[in-house]
């Protein structure tokens, strides 16, 4: 929780995590459905449901996605037209490493590349993270790593902090 979002935003997953407990407590759910596109809050949320809450089946629901890419959220509204077309370069930039990445690149060059390119297609984007983890502990992988795995990526478009990722097997 003190990584990549939790960095971003210190304190916001001990308050979520809490919030999400009293309502797990009050509520007592069979199931409960999380989106996707905060990956690291999903897999928080499934660590705090295992240690705490055995028999809940916790549930993801896929990314909604705007017709150019741009992974929905209330955020969204913000953003100036130009804005707009511009954030799309973050899900562009996933699908594309991500396919690097299955296709059997290197993590380190992959992120290196497209970390690179992001400052010279976007420069006016202010990147908070391009990061690949492993879907089983949310740590960062290294160039052996074989498995499930998650590409994430944070950038501040405007003043609009958005982020997005992509589930990728390597």
């Amino acid at each position: 929780g003190e990584i990549l979002e939790g960095a971003s935003r210190p304190g916001h997953f001990d308050g979520m995590l809490t919030v999400v407990a009293r309502l797990f407590d009050l509520v007592t759910p069979d199931r409960v459905i999380f989106g996707a596109k905060d990956a690291q809050q999903l897999f928080l949320v499934r660590q705090m449901a295992a240690a705490d809450y055995a028999s809940l089946l916790v549930q993801t629901a896929p990314t909604v996605r705007e017709a150019s890419g741009l992974a929905m959220s209330s955020r969204n509204r913000y953003l100036s037209p130009d804005n707009q077309r511009l954030a799309t370069v973050l899900n562009r930039t996933l699908r594309t490493a991500g396919a690097e990445l299955e296709a059997g690149a290197a993590a380190s060059a992959v992120l290196k590349a497209h970390l690179g390119q992001l400052a010279t297609e976007v420069p006016q984007a202010k990147l908070d993270y391009l990061q690949l983890v492993s879907a089983k502990d949310f740590e960062p992988v290294s160039d052996d790593f074989r498995g499930d795995a998650i590409l994430l990526i944070a950038a501040k478009i405007g003043e609009t902090r958005l982020i997005d990722n992509l589930e990728v097997l390597i």
